[in-house]
């Protein structure tokens, strides 16, 4: 027994040195990323010297540039003792964000970030989330409660030229605020996204480049505004040649009325041409797209089963997405992305956005994962 104990604390002691010494380490690495030009700086890098985590606090923490970045007063970056492959972000009370130059503050209740890696398969990173609480935007209400789950998954037949990666996620928005409109909207359901590149080692070591989005779709995310008005978007858009979104989405809803009046009431649509909204919701409903209508259409699910849909559907990465035609008494708004430009249904609104920032530097897709 004696010998049981003198062993179990030379672990201990072991053990213990080793998590000081991973902290004081990580500490100078940080300190030394700081330093280089990198575009991450931070006036103070502490260890946590909390024994339930390995990791660090950053104070006064710089990322990006004037153009575009993140502001923080502080950040704790840490991994849990019972999940080294997990890195842990805890995020502060306020950020500062710049878009295009222009600051907003964001503030935030609570807010994590996680990223689980495998060791093995050069830390690429097969799952990731985000969940936050109480979200404003230059403190005004933005959000009560956001949840974006993603899990490294099968690439699948579907999969967009350039592919190199996909990852399932799960959206959960709730109490959305939007400009001009007193109901909070809600949306979630299922995505499939597609990346050019595996974030992970080879990523930060400079081997490949970051990764660029090749494409994305849904089988059905719901969107609910306020209690009575509820739609469903489905499509698939991918990157062309040129890096421009390319495809289709559609908005299916029984409440177009409803969302026209939203539209009046957000200062969106005068009130005159309400009527005239209509008649054109109805035309674009009827444009012709991709899909092949003489499919079965999608009859719309009740408030229970839309709710089980959104806990337990996931993306087929196997399925090509297209746009089934609207069910009896239901409106569909197309909007189609093509040669660099976005329509809905036959009317032009103005250029496609891009989703490869740079095409040429994307590898040839070699396989699939």
């Amino acid at each position: 027994m004696r010998i049981l104990l003198i062993c179990l604390a030379l672990l201990a002691l072991f053990l213990g040195a080793a998590w000081y010494g991973g902290e004081t380490w990580l500490s100078r690495v940080a300190r030394d990323m700081a330093a280089s030009g990198s575009g991450f700086t931070a006036a103070e890098v502490a260890p946590l010297r909390n024994p339930t985590r390995i990791g660090l606090r950053l104070d006064g923490v710089e990322i990006g540039d004037s153009v575009t970045g993140l502001s923080a007063p502080d950040l704790d970056v840490y991994a849990p003792i019972s999940a080294p492959n997990t890195m842990v972000l805890s995020l502060p009370q306020t950020l500062g964000l710049r878009i295009g130059s222009v600051p907003v503050q964001l503030g935030l209740d609570a807010a994590e970030a996680r990223a689980s890696v495998a060791p093995t398969h050069e830390m690429a990173v097969r799952r990731a989330g985000v969940e936050a609480r109480g979200v404003t935007l230059d403190g005004s209400p933005l959000l009560d409660d956001l949840s974006v789950q993603a899990k490294l998954a099968h690439m699948g037949t579907a999969a967009p030229r350039l592919s190199r990666a996909a990852y399932a996620l799960m959206l959960a928005v709730d109490g959305l605020s939007l400009a001009g409109l007193t109901q909070k909207a809600t949306l979630g359901g299922p995505v499939q996204l597609w990346l050019s590149e595996v974030p992970g080692q080879a990523m930060l070591e400079g081997r490949v480049p970051p990764p660029a989005l090749t494409g994305i779709q849904t089988t059905g995310l719901r969107l609910s505004l306020g209690p009575e008005i509820e739609a469903r978007l489905i499509g698939r858009i991918e990157a062309d040649q040129a890096g421009f979104a390319a495809g289709e989405m559609a908005l299916y809803t029984t409440d177009a009325d409803a969302f026209i009046q939203a539209a009046v009431q957000a200062g969106l649509l005068p009130q005159d041409a309400a009527m005239m909204a209509g008649t054109l919701l109805n035309n674009l409903s009827e444009t012709p797209v991709g899909a092949d209508d003489s499919a079965a259409p999608v009859t719309p699910m009740n408030a229970e089963e839309q709710a089980l849909d959104t806990a337990t559907a996931a993306p087929d990465a196997d399925l090509v997405v297209s746009l089934p035609p609207a069910a009896d008494g239901e409106i569909r708004l197309p909007l189609i992305l093509r040669d660099g430009q976005a329509r809905l249904g036959n009317i032009p609104i103005g250029p496609a956005p891009r989703l490869s920032l740079d095409p040429a530097t994307t590898r040839t897709r070699s396989g699939s994962m």
